[in-house]
């Protein structure tokens, strides 16, 4: 028998983590195991499905990833009767009170309450968390990723905002300027962050550091294709290989073109010395997943 949270908790934001929390307290008073039934991520996400994993793991007894193709044409009276009580043996479902379920998101919490009585299992309704009157969800902190606030939207993920991207080689320019840079091919389906330059640190399979963070299209260089990319506050030790994390800490300023690269080496002195002060202040963020195990 379980406790059951069903969502995409795409972020695993600290909205996602006080229901998750009631629904721990819930089975440990009823004798359960608390069970997280969520989606691979679908349109463009806060993180990759293993990161969130990784998250939703440390919260629960147990997670359960469905496709979502093959439940979403489930009425919400099928959902339930085949997903949760046939499947997963539930007796409570633990969930805000503007939940929606089934087709069409035809199902809602007064429905619930009804399968609940036919099926035999209850269901709490937990008040959403909120920040300043505002409601935390995926979607505001997805819209604030795009337009740079990473600083508040790490206040509503409850941790730095985390991008994942791959090294790739690079053009060069960046040693060619006195910056070297770790060039990353990201992970695709994530939220792109607004472009420009940010304070951050990056973790990979064998090391880790802090690092000026730069997503852009390198306006100064209008032959080059646009770009992610890293510059290592200090040489990395070891070099990066293979899949990083960057967490996001705080927006430096807009891309911009610079009518010599003398200008732009300047202006980069500057983001990095702006870079070590907000850094040296900080501690390193916590790992999320040595390799999301990209697929595509």
């Amino acid at each position: 028998m379980r406790v059951i949270v069903v969502g995409r908790f795409d972020g695993v934001h600290r909205g996602h983590q006080a229901l998750l929390s009631q629904g721990r307290d819930l089975a440990r008073r009823e004798g359960l195991s608390l069970c997280a039934y969520t989606f691979p991520p679908k349109g463009e996400a806060l993180l990759p499905l293993p990161a969130k994993l990784r998250l939703l793991e440390r919260l629960c007894d147990e997670v359960i990833v469905r496709p979502w193709e093959e439940v979403e044409e489930m009425t919400p009276e099928e959902f339930v009767q085949t997903e949760l009580v046939e499947g997963l043996a539930v007796r409570w479902v633990v969930c805000g009170p503007n939940h929606r379920f089934g087709k069409g998101a035809s199902g809602d919490v007064a429905l619930l309450r009804a399968l609940g009585r036919k099926h035999g299992f209850s269901v709490q309704v937990v008040e959403p968390l909120t920040e300043d009157g505002e409601l935390i969800s995926s979607r505001s902190i997805r819209a604030l990723v795009r337009e740079g606030r990473v600083e508040e939207a790490a206040a509503l993920l409850g941790r730095p905002h985390v991008l994942f991207g791959r090294r790739v080689s690079g053009a060069g320019l960046g040693s060619e300027l006195g910056f070297p840079t770790v060039n990353l091919s990201p992970w695709p389906g994530l939220v792109p962050p607004r472009p420009g330059v940010y304070a951050a640190w990056a973790h990979w399979e064998a090391g880790g550091g802090p690092a000026l963070f730069y997503r852009g299209s390198r306006p100064t260089f209008p032959h080059l294709p646009p770009s992610w990319e890293l510059h290592f506050l200090s040489p990395p030790q070891p070099e990066p290989q293979g899949e990083l994390e960057v967490a996001l800490y705080a927006f430096i300023r807009p891309e911009a073109r610079f009518a010599t690269p003398a200008e732009l080496t300047a202006a980069m002195e500057r983001d990095l010395a702006r870079a070590k002060e907000l850094l040296s202040r900080l501690p390193p963020p916590p790992r999320l997943v040595v390799s999301p195990g990209r697929t595509s």
